[in-house]
């Protein structure tokens, strides 16, 4: 079992920024050097920064299949509008039957 150590929150964010511009692995490894700088901290391994974006893309990848579905869903009329509201503005579910009577606020 392999222990891999967290990558720290600034990092995870510079790297969505980076791959929002399709940088390959090791430059955006390269890239992360100011942000280490700022931070004070080493910068994460070349694996973790593989790790990282490889789940980023997936990510991404599976966002944008829930939004066909949901867009497919919702242009045939299967859905209703409260449920539309929780996947593309982000309204948290529970708020129905929390005895509010009310939207979330």
């Amino acid at each position: 079992m392999a222990f891999h150590a967290p990558v720290h929150r600034e990092f995870v964010l510079a790297l969505r920024v980076l791959d929002a511009f399709g940088m390959p692995y090791a430059e955006a490894w390269r890239l992360l050097k100011p942000v280490a700088a700022r931070l004070g901290i080493p910068r994460p391994s070349y694996s973790s920064v593989r790790r990282t974006l490889i789940a980023e893309r997936e990510r991404k990848r599976r966002r944008a299949d829930e939004l066909d579905r949901l867009l497919a869903d919702l242009f045939a009329g299967r859905f209703q509008y409260r449920i539309v509201e929780h996947k593309v503005v982000g309204t948290r579910p529970g708020w129905e039957t929390a005895g509010l009577g009310r939207g979330p606020p």
